[in-house]
C-alpha cells in the first residue's frame, strides 16, 4: 500500500515532444524523484545531467548556426525546459539530439518506474 502511495506522489515526469507544428522541438521535465534525501538522490542527479547535457548540445547547434534563434533553456530546481527552432537543413540532427536525451529518460523510467515517467506533451498548433 505504501509503495502505491509513493508511486502517485513522487513522480518525476519527462514531458517529451520532438517536432511541433510550428517547426520547433521541445523537451520538458518536472518534479522530484525523492528516492533519497536532497543532494543524495541519484535519480534526480541523472535527470538533471540529461537536462544539462541536452542544453549544452543545443547550445552547440546554435553556435554552429544550425538553429534559427537562440535556444530557450530554463533549468531550475525540479524543472527543465529546452525549446529550439532548428533550420530545416538541421532538423534531423536536432531531432537526434533530443532523441538521445529521451533515450536516457527512458532508461531512468525503465530502471526507476516508481520515480520516473515519460509522458507526451501536447503538440502546439
Amino acid at each position: 500500500m505504501h509503495k502505491e502511495r509513493n508511486r502517485v506522489e513522487l513522480q518525476f515526469c519527462f514531458h517529451t515532444v520532438f517536432y511541433q507544428k510550428d517547426g520547433t522541438v521541445c523537451m520538458q521535465m518536472q518534479g522530484h524523484a525523492k528516492t533519497a534525501p536532497k543532494g543524495e538522490d541519484l535519480v534526480c542527479a541523472a535527470a538533471t545531467t540529461l537536462a544539462y547535457t541536452l542544453a549544452q548540445a543545443v547550445q552547440f547547434l546554435y553556435e554552429q548556426n544550425r538553429l534559427l534563434e537562440k535556444p530557450e533553456v530554463r533549468i531550475t530546481d525540479g524543472y527543465a525546459k529546452i525549446h529550439v527552432y532548428p533550420r530545416k537543413c538541421a532538423l534531423a540532427e536536432t531531432l537526434m539530439t533530443f532523441w538521445v536525451a529521451q533515450a536516457g529518460a527512458y532508461v531512468l523510467e525503465r530502471n526507476y518506474p516508481q520515480a520516473v515517467s515519460l509522458m507526451p506533451m501536447e503538440v502546439s498548433a
